[in-house]
């Protein structure tokens, strides 16, 4: 290969995220996209429908600004060889914030929301481990067919509050799956945003790998605007 093929691919794979532009009011932000995902498109019927079906389980309370898919499983989706994605992501706003002003310091705006979702995590999972690990494990012990467990507080930075959700469902396939839902809560110039990245839960390492990618998904997103 030729040194300046070379250099071209590596340019290539370091380059940063591709991102789409979304409104939140008279706001516009850059959403880039998660690490090997793929953004799913709405001129796909497949495509269409599941993000019509995201919009009606959000009823009015979130707007979903976008939706992205682990690149290979949504291949293999959209060509009907898998019943559903197990890993994806979603960018979603609150739309009662549609249009309100930043506020003049988003950080504290922050920094008071991520109280309130510590404080009721820890009212939710009184009596258990205060290791994250640990509690979580208790928590999908108990978690119900249907059921949303919120497990808490995960990780807060000045710029990004990250939380955890689990829930278990029966897939299209018929097979019983614990799903993990770890969402970060940031402002995007001046918008507030929730940005979630779900995967299928598999040891209680699972948050642990999850937390780090999301937190280098999140410092994109936030470079990028």
């Amino acid at each position: 290969m030729r040194r300046s093929m070379v250099v071209l691919l590596a340019l290539t794979l370091s380059a940063p995220a591709l991102a789409k532009d979304a409104r939140i009011g008279p706001t516009t932000v850059k959403l880039t996209t998660p690490a090997g995902q793929c953004e799913l498109d709405e001129t796909k019927p497949g495509d269409a429908n599941l993000i019509r079906a995201v919009e009606a389980l959000l009823a009015g309370g979130n707007k979903l600004l976008g939706m992205f898919a682990n690149c290979t499983q949504l291949t293999d989706w959209r060509a009907g060889k898998r019943a559903a994605l197990d890993d994806f992501a979603q960018y979603q706003t609150p739309v009662s914030a549609l249009e309100a002003p930043p506020p003049p310091v988003p950080e504290e705006i922050l920094k008071e929301i991520c109280a309130g979702m510590r404080a009721e995590g820890e009212k939710r999972v009184v009596g258990m481990a205060p290791d994250i690990k640990t509690r979580i494990e208790q928590v999908l012990k108990d978690v119900k067919l249907n059921q949303v467990r919120f497990l808490g507080v995960v990780a807060e930075e000045p710029n990004a509050c990250y939380a955890v959700q689990a829930q278990r469902f029966k897939a299209a396939n018929g097979k019983d799956v614990t799903q993990v839902a770890l969402y970060a809560t940031t402002f995007v110039r001046g918008k507030l945003v929730y940005y979630y990245l779900f995967s299928p839960y598999q040891s209680n390492f699972t948050v642990t790998a999850l937390l780090a990618k999301h937190k280098a998904n999140v410092a994109a997103l936030l470079a990028a605007n």
